[in-house]
């Protein structure tokens, strides 16, 4: 009853420059490995050490974008013991409002009160 033939647009444009970076990516690949054949014994003596120094480059990254990450979820969020909760916090605290929020949980009152008040929950 119906004609369930599908149209398909195809922007010529695109599937050009597509069909050249992958020609010239598998150009690029292809070099290489030409290369590395030719120099056999290069690879085998500066292989081991790029691979090394790579390796310890990712290593070193990596923790520090892990410990980035830390940093700014210590600094967002407050963990509120008696609950057992974490607040999220708009801003970082400043040292005095860390030094008001201590001296008010001495004092008895419950952090989530507190930082109600300071304005700082998100």
């Amino acid at each position: 009853m119906f004609n369930k033939n599908k149209v398909e647009i195809i922007d010529f444009k695109k599937e050009e420059k597509k069909r050249q970076r992958k020609a010239k990516i598998q150009n690029k690949i292809n070099s290489v490995t030409n290369w590395i054949s030719d120099n056999k014994e290069v690879v085998l003596l500066v292989g081991p050490g790029l691979l090394a120094c790579t390796t310890a480059g990712i290593k070193a990254v990596s923790k520090h974008v892990n410990l980035h990450k830390e940093q700014n979820l210590k600094d967002l969020y407050c963990y509120d013991r008696s609950l057992g909760h974490y607040w999220r916090l708009r801003r970082e605290l400043t040292n005095a409002e860390w030094v008001e929020i201590d001296k008010r949980k001495k004092n008895g009152e419950r952090l989530a009160d507190i930082l109600d008040e300071l304005k700082v929950l998100k």
